[in-house]
């Protein structure tokens, strides 16, 4: 049995990045702009719009409303140059999660 924050480590922070770059993206950033504001590399963020990096936990995250409700709130902390504190946002949508997580194989 593996723990949920080992679930949360390799699926869903890449997913939850991914649609972070997605939003950000869709509000009319440019890759460099959202590479700089979460932090990655420009390749990195591309990789992340072309679902070549966080696709399964995306697949599994775009299902839940809560989860895009915290996405789209990380999305506006980040653009507005807010503290976006990982951990807090993180901790949300594992709970939001919680009960799927246990359920779901990856």
């Amino acid at each position: 049995m593996k723990p949920h924050c080992v679930h949360m480590v390799k699926y869903i922070l890449p997913a939850i990045r991914a649609m972070v770059a997605k939003e950000l993206i869709e509000r009319g950033y440019k890759i460099k702009e959202v590479a700089e504001m979460l932090g990655l590399t420009q390749a990195a963020v591309s990789q992340y719009l072309a679902s070549k990096r966080g696709k399964r936990g995306s697949e599994f995250l775009e299902k839940n409303d809560e989860v895009k409700k915290i996405v789209a709130e990380i999305a506006d902390a980040v653009s507005k140059e807010e503290d976006a504190k990982s951990e807090e946002y993180l901790c949300r949508i594992c709970r939001a999660m919680r009960g799927s997580l246990t359920k779901t194989k990856y």
